[in-house]
């Protein structure tokens, strides 16, 4: 995997994560600790091999995944986050849709985050088994 703390930054370099040394910006340590708990679930080999760039750019969104969802723990003490799909207040309502495969089973965690959902986009098509049909018979 070619994903650094440095390629990280760069890649996120519009202001979506605040870097600095210093709690409550983004440290390097934190990045860190990301990119290992990503490295944890992410399987390289799903990926192109005569592209390894789309699999770095899947690995970095999932590691954007973790890092966002240690931000959130951080933020709300450690409460968890559910999926939300419906909130009303003073007559205001927000519902979000998500597709029901990303909801399902093992995808769901990966929703939280815009990072996961992105993730997920990019992962699916390698996920799936290709099935093609061809026309023939077999001999005895």
């Amino acid at each position: 995997m070619a994903v650094t703390v440095a390629s990280f930054k760069s890649l996120f370099s519009r202001g979506q994560f605040d870097y600095g040394a210093t709690v409550p910006d983004v440290r390097d340590e934190d990045i860190t600790a990301a990119l290992a708990e990503a490295s944890a679930v992410f399987n390289p080999d799903i990926y192109p091999t005569d592209k390894p760039e789309i699999a770095d750019l899947a690995f970095s969104y999932l590691t954007a995944h973790f890092l966002q969802s240690d931000i959130e723990a951080a933020d709300g003490q450690g409460q968890a986050r559910f999926i939300q799909n419906s909130r009303s207040v003073d007559g205001v309502s927000e519902s979000l849709d998500i597709p029901e495969w990303m909801k399902a089973g093992e995808f769901a965690f990966y929703c939280t985050t815009y990072y996961g959902q992105k993730w997920l986009i990019m992962t699916k098509p390698y996920l799936d088994g290709a099935v093609f049909v061809v026309e023939g018979g077999t001999t005895p």
